[in-house]
């Protein structure tokens, strides 16, 4: 029975445009390098972690994203700020 119902499930048609448009910015998908050069998202960045903004190393890791860096410094990016930073950056358009 479940066999086949779900061939007709895969089937369901998307409407893009009816639904929220994603994201531009995330922790996850967006460098660090990208976060500091938007003024928007690097005011974010300073809330959240001006340790990792400010740091002698930072021009090293432009390329890294946060959950990238937590190996680094798991002291100062933690999840519960990544979290909080995440809901901020995905509320931007």
């Amino acid at each position: 029975f479940l066999a086949a119902a779900t061939p007709c499930m895969a089937q369901a048609p998307v409407e893009p445009a009816a639904t929220a448009p994603a994201s531009k910015y995330s922790i996850q998908g967006t460098t660090l390098g990208e976060l500091a050069d938007n003024p928007q998202t690097k005011a974010i960045f300073e809330k959240y972690f001006p340790e990792v903004l400010h740091h002698p190393q930072f021009n090293e890791g432009l390329g890294l994203t946060l959950p990238e860096v937590v190996q680094y410094l798991p002291d100062v990016v933690t999840p519960p700020k990544m979290a909080a930073m995440d809901e901020e950056l995905k509320a931007l358009q």
